[in-house]
């Protein structure tokens, strides 16, 4: 059937007026959403990670200590001791293995999270693009430092250069108040239906992760349910019924 241009110019008036009333709405609904209450303190950028770990609350966290971003599980670990969160630690043989247990957690609709940095990386670097490529969502924090050879543990990126083509999301922390941020964002980017991708949150070792800012954070009461309304997204592996 024909259109008329008076008719097709018509079509896209209605639409235009349909797109300013939804995002009308949009506003209309953002300014009456009640924010958490926030709260300011003097925090290092590890102690921001586990801080939005603990209030993300996330189902698994399988890990193994190497400097600088040992800290992370530590007050995570002295934390569960306390009851402040249901977060299943779980002390790796090596990186490797903790990398193992972060996929296998997230194949089975877990929310994972996971911490490392430098050589502790390179040694999980195998598994990395086959979680990316099977899309099952994570959250590694990469708290960056020099890739020792010879033994050298001084900050740089040489780490995070490995780990941008593994298919990962890479968001990049200057400060501890990104740290924090950065990771409350990082899981709901990396759930997002149209995205389905692990996400790593990389910040400055020893700058940024033991140096201590003022900074902004949600209530300490505030848990995972007050940023994440559903629970983990269903499985995305490929196979015959999804190639």
């Amino acid at each position: 059937m024909a259109i008329t241009h008076e008719e097709l110019l018509e079509q896209k008036r209605a639409e235009q007026a349909r797109r300013t009333d939804a995002r009308a709405g949009e506003r209309e609904g953002a300014e009456g959403a009640v924010a958490p209450a926030q709260q300011t303190g003097f925090l290092s950028g590890n102690e921001m990670a586990a801080l939005a770990a603990r209030q993300i609350n996330y189902h698994v966290m399988g890990y193994y200590p190497i400097t600088p971003s040992t800290e992370i599980a530590e007050i995570l670990a002295a934390d569960a001791a306390q009851g402040k969160h249901d977060i299943v630690m779980i002390p790796a043989d090596g990186e490797h293995g903790a990398a193992g247990i972060c996929y296998g957690a997230s194949t089975g609709g877990g929310r994972v999270f996971n911490a490392t940095s430098a050589n502790g990386l390179l040694y999980s670097l195998e598994q990395m693009p086959v979680q990316s490529g099977t899309r099952f969502p994570m959250v590694l924090d990469l708290v960056t430092r020099s890739v020792s050879g010879p033994l050298d543990i001084r900050g740089d990126h040489s780490d995070l250069y490995f780990a941008i083509h593994t298919g990962w999301i890479v968001l990049l922390a200057r400060d501890p108040q990104a740290v924090y941020d950065m990771n409350i964002m990082a899981l709901r980017i990396g759930e997002h239906p149209d995205v389905q991708l692990p996400v790593i949150v990389a910040y400055d070792g020893f700058f940024t992760s033991h140096q201590k800012r003022r900074v902004e954070d949600f209530s300490r009461g505030t848990t995972g349910s007050d940023f994440f309304v559903s629970g983990p997204p269903p499985l995305t592996a490929p196979g015959p019924p999804h190639p």
